[in-house]
């Protein structure tokens, strides 16, 4: 196996254990079937077992082979790891030989320094999913490599048979007839390619539209519940005054200890949103290279229609399809960054009112006088 493909597995294997770590926040009370992974030839799926901080899974995945016309293969390994707080590593051993790589977890999203042939470190970032989504992708990579294998296909057919007219006739009349199959081949190929990128758009912008904020406005909220629980408890023992030899002073002071540690529980809420922000780039990003290629796909159907002297075939799509889909795509675009900006106003101000508030206690103690 390529150190490559190791160091992609090895980073999927990971995230499912640092996934599973924030189990509640990221899929409440149900674990994923497994972790996901993927990039432009690969497709990878993590399960695995836990105990006392051990690893134990296997790693199955499908890959594109070098092949021409390109293949799929299968395949499945073993892995183990270990955790220690928010530090873990994982090992994958292979013909007697064993590889590991290091990563930190912040909320929900797992990065991986993975070493490359150059001797440098990449950060790559996984995250949990399910046995439908992973069959999905699966599904996705070999529809990918089968249209390969046909356009192969088409392109050895279609010299062949260039060639064979070539050499049977070289009369006007075949010349022309040539061309003409050119520009029909032309419009089918738009048409197979903006059907392609309009597919590619749907599905996704589904996964733009299900960005969502709920979880982690939720723990701030609980998190100002209890900080400000906390120091009306500070406030309440302060009125007692200092107490027999500072007693109650000292556990006034406790107490804005104990403001002080909410306030810091709120500083993993802001972890968790700069989380949610690279999910929310995650998700964009496709949408908006998918909108692009549609807009160009178009323009080159456009092209090949005018070009085709024959008229047919026709043009399999209209521009109301075409604009309707990019509309979609525009609306669910703004509908979640209407989602991460609201998101982040809240944020702003609940750290600003926990500042404040920690302020406020710690100055309390002081404020007695008892020493």
């Amino acid at each position: 196996m390529k150190s490559k493909q190791l160091a992609s597995i090895t980073l999927c294997l990971i995230v499912s254990f640092m996934s599973c770590l924030t189990l509640v926040s990221c899929f409440g009370a149900s674990p994923p079937d497994g972790y996901l992974g993927t990039d432009t030839t690969s497709v990878f799926f993590i399960q695995f077992t836990e105990k006392s901080n051990q690893l134990n899974g296997n790693i199955q995945g499908v890959e594109e082979t070098n092949d021409i016309p390109p293949q799929t293969k299968s395949y499945t390994e073993a892995f183990t790891g270990t955790q220690n707080g928010s530090s873990v590593t994982l090992t994958v051993s292979i013909f007697g030989f064993s590889s590991s790589v290091v990563g930190t977890l912040n909320g929900n999203t797992l990065v991986l320094d993975v070493p490359q042939s150059d001797g440098h470190l990449q950060s790559e970032t996984y995250v949990g999913a399910s046995t439908q989504q992973y069959n999905q992708a699966v599904d996705a990579l070999r529809s990918k490599v089968s249209q390969k294998d046909q356009q192969y296909n088409n392109t050895q057919a279609t010299a062949t048979s260039a060639q064979a007219t070539q050499t049977e006739q070289q009369n006007e009349q075949q010349a022309t007839q040539t061309a003409q199959q050119g520009e029909q081949q032309a419009v089918s190929d738009a048409n197979a390619q903006l059907g392609n990128a309009l597919s590619a758009l749907k599905n996704d912008e589904a996964g733009l539209a299900s960005f969502s904020e709920t979880s982690t406005l939720n723990s701030y909220a609980t998190d100002w519940q209890t900080m400000q629980k906390d120091y009306a408890t500070e406030q309440q023992d302060a009125k007692a005054g200092c107490g027999d030899n500072s007693s109650n002073y000292y556990q006034v002071q406790s107490d804005a200890y104990q403001v002080d540690s909410d306030e810091y529980q709120m500083n993993s809420d802001d972890y968790q949103l700069t989380a949610d922000k690279n999910q929310y780039n995650a998700d964009l990003s496709p949408v908006q290279s998918d909108v692009q290629a549609v807009k160009d796909d178009w323009a080159q159907l456009q092209q090949a229609v005018a070009n085709n002297t024959t008229n047919t075939p026709a043009a399999a799509y209209t521009s109301n399809d075409v604009n309707n889909a990019l509309q979609s795509a525009q609306g669910i675009e703004k509908t979640a960054q209407g989602v991460w900006q609201s998101a982040q106003s809240s944020a702003t101000q609940y750290d600003n009112e926990a500042s404040v508030l920690k302020q406020k206690a710690d100055a309390l103690p002081a404020s007695m006088h008892c020493s």
